[in-house]
């Protein structure tokens, strides 16, 4: 990298005379006046610097910019101290995931957390230099506008979303409750680019709901995200189904985002004995933690299948690698998303907070969630336009839907002991093919 060195304004080369005519100038002013004191702007002394910090050199860009900058009304410091922050932060590696919040986007995410907020009803993370779906929220705006998993974000309102950091493009999509926002979105495996308008909504996130399937004693239970109150919602909703006759469960996780650590464990503990192994937290120092379940007031020890695909991510991919290598469900589905680093918040003093990946999950087994995901025991992919059936509380079954969903026709036989589907591909560690 190049030392460096006091700004100058650009010179073209001068032609020889002229030159010589600047330079008998510059000696008539004086021993002291030099042709350089004449063509640049004064500068500091040349002499080899002291050792410096690199907090004492943005302090010193900061104070450049501020006095000399030729457009005074273009400085924002909020966006350059977000700016800058952002940029440290991506050269982690955890991109998209170890964020910068400034205090605005502080109380959203403590809202979306609290399982409400207004907004359109995506997640979405930064992969490869893209803004990638991970999930639709269950009845959001973006879920019934058809909004995918894996759909790549271009534009919001006519404006390119390349280059922009993942929180800028969030702060864009969102807005009052009522308001519009028009999206751009690029499918894979699809040449026409989708367009939708939405409107802003308060979207109150219901992170749990089931329903027994048609002609049958399976409970299909679906966790949306992992909120507040999620572990407390699964167990009502597993004790319906337990009266209403469930001797086995589908726990769909797909296109779940994840959300608070301590809700995938009470997840996990209803599932699973008390201290069992849920993950591992490994840290920069590499000492490593064990999480175990807690004792659960409700217990399922019903036959159980999990359904994931590329929108499981986070505490889902936590859940689904506890129940995996505890040899407590077979999963069905796509390789998950592979986001795999526990976020601490830190919150600064003007009210913004850094989220710092502070540790990697491991699972049970000491698999590396991060950039890996987790592999079904059964891979199963949709077809290229169709839409997993997603369970919405107080929503009648709709059957034509259920009936095209093979990943959930999958975990059906699964538990039935009937044969799979012939387009379900087997995966390469199944034990449960026939």
């Amino acid at each position: 990298m190049d030392e460096p060195r006091t700004p100058r304004r650009l010179l073209r080369r001068l032609p020889f005379g002229l030159l010589l005519l600047i330079m008998v100038f510059a000696l008539g002013m004086g021993a002291g006046a030099t042709l350089n004191t004449l063509l640049q702007p004064q500068s500091r002394s040349q002499a080899a610097p002291a050792a410096t910090t690199p907090v004492q050199v943005f302090d010193e860009a900061w104070d450049l910019v501020h006095s000399h900058y030729v457009d005074p009304s273009a400085i924002n410091d909020q966006k350059m101290l977000a700016a800058a922050i952002n940029g440290m932060l991506d050269t982690l590696g955890d991109t998209g995931h170890t964020r910068y919040l400034t205090p605005d986007e502080v109380t959203t995410h403590s809202q979306e957390l609290s399982g409400q907020y207004v907004g359109v009803g995506i997640q979405v993370e930064q992969r490869d230099g893209q803004v990638v779906v991970v999930a639709p929220l269950d009845g959001s705006p973006a879920q019934r506008a058809g909004i995918r998993a894996g759909d790549i974000l271009l534009e919001v309102d006519g404006q390119s979303v390349q280059g922009l950091s993942l929180d800028d493009v969030v702060q864009r999509v969102r807005g009052p409750a009522g308001s519009t926002v028009t999206l751009v979105f690029r499918r894979p495996g699809q040449t026409d680019l989708v367009r939708v308008t939405l409107t802003r909504a308060q979207i109150k996130v219901s992170s749990v709901s089931w329903a027994m399937l048609p002609q049958s004693t399976i409970a299909l239970v679906r966790i949306s995200q992992f909120s507040d109150g999620t572990a407390a919602d699964l167990r009502r909703a597993v004790q319906d189904a337990q009266r209403a006759g469930a001797t086995s469960f589908i726990l769909d996780l797909r296109n779940n985002p994840g959300g608070l650590v301590n809700e995938a464990i009470g997840t996990a503990s209803v599932f699973l004995p008390p201290q069992t192994p849920v993950f591992i937290a490994k840290t920069r120092d590499g000492n490593q933690t064990i999480y175990r379940t807690e004792a659960s007031e409700v217990r399922v020890d019903q036959p159980l299948v999990v359904l994931v695909n590329k929108g499981t991510a986070s505490a889902a991919e936590i859940v689904a690698g506890a129940l995996q290598d505890n040899q407590r469900a077979k999963i069905i589905g796509e390789r998950t998303f592979g986001t795999g680093t526990v976020l601490t918040e830190y919150r600064l003093k003007d009210g913004s907070a850094l989220l710092l990946g502070t540790e990697l999950w491991l699972t049970p087994n000491g698999r590396q969630i991060w950039k890996n995901g987790i592999s079904p025991d059964i891979a199963v992919s949709l077809p290229d336009q169709a839409q997993p059936f997603t369970l919405v509380a107080g929503a009648s079954l709709d059957s034509q839907a259920l009936s095209q969903d093979n990943q959930l026709q999958t975990a059906i036989a699964v538990l039935t002991g009937a044969p799979l589907p012939a387009d379900a591909p087997r995966g390469p560690g199944c034990t449960a093919c026939r």
